[in-house]
């Protein structure tokens, strides 16, 4: 019963036209193929709408939680040393617009479980 009450933490690793997404809390973990490719030539979220309604889908795979998630977007491919603004706000749009509460916006190394439930 004290889960419910929990801020549930997901971490979305991002690739071309596919989200990683896994509760830290939990470890329930899903992969979701785009069938409809959200990634372009210069952007790896270059289909707003389409890489939203697949976070969205991701999301409500978990367990019904009370709280809204805390999200670490985690973007592995076609990063340069740094996001720019644009993609920073994207990526940090995406995942509010997908129900999250909070976004994290996480380059480099993956991190471990401790570093996500602390961000």
């Amino acid at each position: 019963m004290l889960s419910l009450f929990k801020t549930p933490v997901y971490y979305v690793k991002i690739r071309e036209n596919s989200f990683d997404v896994r509760c830290v809390n939990t470890g329930e973990k899903f992969v979701l193929d785009a069938t409809t490719l959200f990634s372009t030539k210069r952007l790896l979220i270059g289909e707003f709408s389409v890489a939203e309604e697949l976070l969205k889908k991701a999301f409500s795979q978990f367990q019904k939680k009370l709280l809204s998630p805390i999200v670490v977007m985690h973007p592995l491919e076609m990063v340069d040393e740094k996001l720019s603004e644009v993609e920073e706000k994207i990526l940090r749009e995406l995942a509010l617009s997908a129900g999250a509460k909070e976004v994290k916006v996480w380059l480099g190394n993956e991190p471990t479980d401790s570093e996500l439930l602390n961000v």
